[in-house]
């Protein structure tokens, strides 16, 4: 910081600096609010949005640490971990839907009530 006629004038990096540990404050703290939401989340997919969410902060979080830190590398790592991410959810998605599924053929339909003469 450098005085100029009585104000405390930052430099440009300094500020930058600064912008990014407060965004990456406020994603951690969005993170959190996530994972109560997929803790206390009363729906399957109220719990699968948050983890996409939480998914997704991390992404933003690792690529503002690459900036912050003038490292490219994490930029690939940050790549990795959205394509693992995605494939995650979409795992959970086919595993509950295959499940939901399995689960709706085993009921008897209304179709085989009155088949039976029941009603």
């Amino acid at each position: 910081m450098r005085s100029m006629g009585g104000i405390m004038i930052m430099s440009l990096e300094r500020a930058h600096q600064i912008l990014f540990l407060v965004s990456m404050l406020t994603l951690s703290v969005t993170v959190f609010t996530c994972l109560f939401r997929a803790i206390l989340g009363p729906r399957f997919t109220d719990r699968v949005m948050s983890v996409n969410v939480i998914g997704t902060k991390a992404v933003a979080m690792i690529a503002l640490l690459s900036f912050l830190l003038d490292e490219e590398g994490l930029i690939d790592i940050a790549v990795v971990y959205a394509m693992i991410s995605f494939l995650a959810i979409v795992i959970l998605s086919r595993c509950y839907l295959h499940k939901r599924h399995i689960a709706h053929r085993n009921e008897p339909s209304e179709r085989d009530d009155a088949l039976e003469g029941r009603r």
